[in-house]
């Protein structure tokens, strides 16, 4: 538990950088939120030898040592430009989010819509993934987050306030099935940001060449409740706007039994989102100890 004087100092922190980033045009906090990464790396040192690891054991062998450090700057730099967006959310009106995205497959996603029985988004800490689900919540999709509830309840606080007057309804993942059941009765598209580690009882995939271990929760949900499984991707483009690329759904086949069904929609997202850091490794959150949990034989299953 963050001691008390912690959960003030990071709450000012975010809030201050919330007040400064509502006035700021956008090519303006864009340039702050690069010289904000750029300060993380060179001078706080948030995680870094944790992003150099990961990095090592993703891409050490394609690129040297000083190649990977350009990489994790740029990495710091994409995730302060990433934060600074996120906070001027609640200024954004619904074209503001249309004319900053756009969207490549959404024939996939309206087709979802038309049955009416709701979806999964699965995606990553990749891209902008807080403006995914602002601009699907624009573009007139009942979208609902799971959100991991914070251990700083005043940082929680800020961090949902904001994702609510973008239109995206929240789901606490600590609040069990029945509220994801409710949620997909209504037709409601659940967006599931779900690549972090799920300790020695998640399902283990290779993913960037090691095994990492993957909740099981979004392939069970579709098991169980018949649900098509849309994996999605944002990406900063080079003129940093941003495209959403929506994947065809994927549906559980009437043979699988479960843990046919965890197999082979865990691996398909695994692959996806592997594909999706391989164009664009600086986009991802390195500073996950994605590869803690390892599996006793030291492979897959």
């Amino acid at each position: 538990m963050t001691s008390r004087p912690r959960q003030w100092f990071d709450f000012l922190l975010l809030y201050g950088l919330f007040l400064l980033a509502r006035p700021l045009p956008r090519r303006f906090l864009l340039a702050v939120g690069r010289g904000l990464g750029s300060l993380t790396w060179h001078v706080f040192g948030y995680r870094r030898e944790v992003v150099l690891d990961n990095l090592r054991h993703a891409f050490g062998s394609e690129q040297d040592e000083a190649g990977l450090q350009r990489l994790a700057l740029r990495f710091y730099r994409n995730l302060g430009m990433t934060l600074m967006e996120f906070l001027v959310f609640p200024r954004l009106r619904r074209r503001d989010f249309l004319e900053l995205v756009e969207v490549e497959g959404a024939r996939h996603i309206q087709a979802v819509a038309r049955e009416g029985r709701g979806g999964l988004f699965v995606t990553g800490h990749y891209g902008n993934w807080e403006l995914l689900a602002a601009r699907a919540a624009a573009a007139g999709f009942k979208v609902t987050a799971a959100a991991k509830t914070q251990s700083n309840p005043m940082v929680d606080r800020i961090q949902n306030d904001i994702r609510r007057r973008a239109g995206v309804g929240i789901l606490r993942t600590d609040s069990g099935v029945k509220a994801m059941l409710k949620a997909i009765r209504r037709g409601e598209m659940i967006a599931l940001v779900a690549d972090q580690d799920a300790g020695s009882e998640g399902f283990f995939v290779d993913f960037l060449g090691r095994p990492a271990s993957f909740f099981k929760g979004p392939a069970l949900f579709a098991y169980r409740t018949g649900v098509p499984l849309v994996t999605v991707f944002i990406q900063r483009l080079p003129d940093l706007r941003h495209r959403i690329v929506f994947e065809p759904p994927v549906r559980v086949d009437p043979s699988w039994d479960e843990e046919t069904a965890v197999r082979e929609l865990t691996r398909h997202h695994a692959a996806r989102l592997e594909a999706a850091v391989r164009r664009a490794p600086e986009q991802y959150f390195w500073v996950h100890r994605r590869w803690k949990t390892q599996p006793p034989s030291g492979g897959t299953e």
